[in-house]
């Protein structure tokens, strides 16, 4: 993706952690568009496919489709992702999604095998959206 250089890698063997910060120059403008961009990537058939796909967008690709889904409408109704990893919480093979704000869309109205919750907890989240897939659950808290 054009603007990979937002993406920080802060991986250590095993675990796996990308953070988005977008460069100080970057208008809000060009922070929504490639949130958008992202959201359209998610929705493509095989989102992590290719020699070139930066790890970010593979660990977004593991996500189960309905999550994916929760996720892209998240983006499209101007959250944004403030970083995902994959470190073997809350199970191994989790991918946790980190968003910047509380949910909108996807609380209302998640996809079909998809739940949400109110959780408050200032030591944890405010809220998760999750969705469990062959024994391994998979998170977008915020």
């Amino acid at each position: 993706m054009e603007n990979d250089l937002a993406w920080s890698d802060h991986s250590d063997g095993d675990l796996l952690q990308y953070d988005f910060s977008p460069p100080g120059g970057w208008p809000g403008e060009r922070v929504a568009a490639h949130q958008i961009a992202i959201a359209a990537m998610l929705d493509g058939p095989d989102p992590g496919a290719g020699a070139s796909v930066p790890g970010w967008l593979r660990l977004a690709a593991r996500l189960p489709a309905a999550l994916r889904t929760a996720l892209a409408a998240e983006l499209r109704a101007g959250n944004q992702i403030a970083g995902i990893g994959s470190t073997g919480w809350p199970d191994n093979g989790s991918v946790v999604v980190n968003m910047r704000r509380r949910f909108t869309v996807a609380r209302h109205a998640p996809p079909a095998g998809v739940s949400w919750r109110d959780i408050e907890d200032p030591h944890y989240a405010c809220e998760e959206i999750r969705q469990k897939a062959d024994s391994v659950e998979f998170l977008l808290i915020c």
